[in-house]
């Protein structure tokens, strides 16, 4: 009470809730076109929980795990009342060879869709799926251990084709190491144009022949 005998009262501020927000985090492919084991992961920003989550495949929580191909989404419940509704595409495998069921020791995999800019041992943003398959393999599978071999075609001289191989299967072994695979697990080696797997007498051959492999060193 001040002196004029009125109450005088703080404002109390009340900070409003943000409002609700998802977005997958997650989003691992099926073996292939006809398994339901694709697999993703939502993360709920603002909003009132507990939230209710809610997948098209009809799991509850934040991971689904029984994902086929194709189009899906996930709706986030909050307590409130308010939700919200994410949409994403589960893809299938780049390298569905690359399994601890199929693979065996002394198996080389081409990897598929890696792409590098010409003469160049920088490889191209398209190229991030198929590395993070390999990854997430390496993961997965603690003892497993690989040889990533660099090929190239005939054209440039030997040493070039020495020197870029090697620095191309380089590339690819520092992509995984550097996200947390141990070193010891990855190897690589550059054969240069030795080892070609189709005639570099044709440009489709050639195309074939510069490529970059797996080989399954120990499982």
């Amino acid at each position: 009470t001040d002196e004029e005998g009125t109450t005088s009262s703080a404002k109390l501020s009340i900070k409003e809730p943000e409002a609700l927000a998802a977005q997958i985090i997650e989003n691992k492919p099926t073996a292939n076109d006809n398994s339901k084991d694709g697999k993703a992961k939502v993360d709920v920003a603002g909003g009132s929980p507990p939230f209710a989550i809610s997948w098209d495949s009809g799991e509850k929580g934040i991971e689904a795990k029984e994902l086929s191909v194709g189009n899906h989404n996930v709706t986030i419940t909050d307590d409130n009342g308010c939700n919200v509704v994410v949409d994403f595409e589960t893809k299938k495998k780049i390298l569905p060879s690359l399994t601890l069921a199929k693979i065996r020791k002394g198996q080389t995999i081409k990897m598929e869709q890696l792409l590098f800019e010409a003469d160049s041992t920088r490889i191209t943003p398209v190229s991030v799926p198929v590395l993070d398959e390999l990854y997430d393999f390496m993961i997965e599978n603690t003892s497993v251990v690989i040889e990533v071999g660099g090929h190239t075609n005939n054209v440039p001289p030997p040493a070039f084709c020495d020197q870029l191989s090697s620095a191309r299967a380089k590339s690819v072994a520092d992509y995984i190491v550097q996200k947390g695979i141990d070193p010891k697990r990855v190897f690589f080696k550059g054969y240069g144009k030795r080892k070609p797997i189709a005639s570099n007498k044709s440009k489709e051959g050639r195309k074939k022949n510069q490529r970059v492999e797996l080989k399954i060193l120990s499982i």
